[in-house]
């Protein structure tokens, strides 16, 4: 019995042993059919979330870019894109063209809707609003970096709270003066908060006290002044309804007989040029200015440097006056151009990250060298300032104080604009000469501007 018992224990240990090592269902693939092993990866878990996706996939083609302008402008642009390209690898497929070729050129590929991935835009932009992809979402996420600039900047490139491009130069209305003819008459000199009153007293003693005018003006900036001067008032109203200067935006005369009043007043002491004086200027080099027949002028920012240089003398900028000291300046800056995103780009956030490249990058600006207007970015400014020309640091200097505090609205022109002008201009002219009285002008100028927005919004 015990015999039987052994051999029976004897029996089930040498099952367990082959159990033990006979192969599974796994084991018995052949290694040649086995799946290689994928690298093992940290499983997601909720400390330590899975990476996003890339946004843009790694060869995304080259991005096709479009602009205007001279041939400086050709050539600094593509060495900005060949830096780009070496810092980031994308790719460029360039187009560059005179502005009337560039225009014809933008049409016929809008129209077949294949427009390149960015393209340059001016004043001309609303023509094709309907096209332009809108640049807050790439702000709010940072894509676009707007941090180092004023809101005054990213406001000249925004259309009813959309944000249409970055503003690739910007330049504004100022008065350029020659501090020596200043100190000459015994006149301060103008600061950033003069008023109305400080400046026709300025006018009228430079006059009085070197017999030349205190102040050179254009028709067209005088019409200028007054597109601005009525919201300096600070009563909600403005020449026009902005931003598209479809209607006007005030109902009483007096804000226009004022300013007539004091233009006349000018005008009548031989301070200020009457209307053949001011048809003898053709050219920012034919200025009064120039020739220290005049203290100040009216120009924009960006003329100092051709006004500097004709007048071989040196010359500073101040903003326009305002009507009490601590009152709204009501003063904008304008952009030049500025690069805008197709809205149907298949590279859109791509798009995006270069046109902030274009605007921040210190190397890049530095090629630039500020070619298309004064950078809107604060420390491009501050880098570009040792290369400058002394005019030219006045420019970025006048700027930069400016966008603290100038208007954040955009400007546009009313289709009208241009025959708006004319009336202005033609009633001025009556005033100066003393047909019709600052009173009567405001009046006929109200209503015939009246009449020529409603023949415009008649036929749209």
């Amino acid at each position: 019995m015990k015999h039987r018992n052994l051999i029976l224990v004897v029996a089930l240990i040498l099952l367990i042993i082959l159990a033990a090592c006979a192969p599974s269902a796994q084991q018995e693939t052949p290694a040649a059919q086995q799946p290689t092993p994928a690298p093992q990866q940290p499983a997601p878990s909720s400390q330590q979330p899975a990476p996003a996706p890339d946004p843009e996939p790694k060869d995304l083609g080259p991005l096709r870019i479009m602009w205007w302008g001279s041939q400086t402008r050709h050539d600094r642009t593509l060495a900005v894109l060949d830096l780009y390209t070496q810092e980031t690898g994308v790719q460029f497929e360039p187009e560059f063209f005179g502005f009337d070729d560039y225009i014809t050129k933008l049409n016929t590929l809008i129209a077949a809707a294949d427009a390149p991935d960015i393209m340059q835009m001016g004043g001309n932009f609303p023509t094709y609003i309907d096209h332009i992809e809108f640049l807050n979402e790439y702000i709010d996420r940072g894509i676009i970096d707007i941090s180092n600039t004023d809101e005054s900047f990213i406001g000249i490139t925004t259309l009813e709270g959309n944000v249409i491009g970055l503003s690739s130069g910007t330049n504004a209305p100022a008065i350029a003066y020659d501090p020596a003819l200043f100190e000459k008459a015994g006149v301060p000199l103008p600061h950033f908060n003069w008023t109305w009153e400080e400046f026709e007293n300025a006018v009228m003693t430079i006059h009085e006290n070197l017999g030349i005018l205190g102040t050179s003006q254009t028709q067209y900036n005088e019409f200028w002044v007054l597109t601005s001067i009525i919201q300096q008032y600070d009563t909600n109203q403005s020449l026009f309804l902005e931003p598209h200067r479809l209607a006007l935006n005030y109902t009483d005369d007096q804000y226009v007989v004022e300013y007539l009043e004091m233009v006349n007043r000018m005008v009548q002491a031989g301070a200020y040029p009457n209307p053949a004086q001011m048809a003898e200027v053709k050219d920012i080099e034919g200025d009064p200015l120039v020739r220290g027949e005049a203290a100040m002028t009216w120009i924009f920012s960006n003329q100092l440097v051709a006004l500097a240089e004709a007048a071989g003398r040196p010359l500073s900028l101040a903003p326009m006056p305002r009507r009490t000291s601590d009152g709204p300046l009501a003063q904008t800056i304008m952009s030049s151009q500025m690069f805008t995103i197709y809205n149907q780009s298949e590279h859109k956030e791509a798009a995006a990250k270069f046109i902030s490249f274009f605007a921040n990058s210190e190397h890049a600006n530095l090629i630039l060298k500020g070619e298309r207007g004064v950078p809107i970015m604060r420390h491009i400014r501050d880098a570009l300032m040792p290369t400058l020309t002394p005019a030219q640091k006045e420019i970025y200097s006048y700027l930069t104080e400016l966008g603290k505090v100038a208007s954040t609205n955009i400007v546009l022109d009313s289709p009208v604009q241009a025959e708006i002008r004319d009336i202005y201009n033609r009633l001025a002219e009556e005033v100066k000469f003393q047909r019709t009285t600052p009173a009567d002008a405001a009046l006929r100028f109200r209503e015939q501007t009246q009449d020529a927005l409603d023949r415009f919004n008649a036929s749209r």
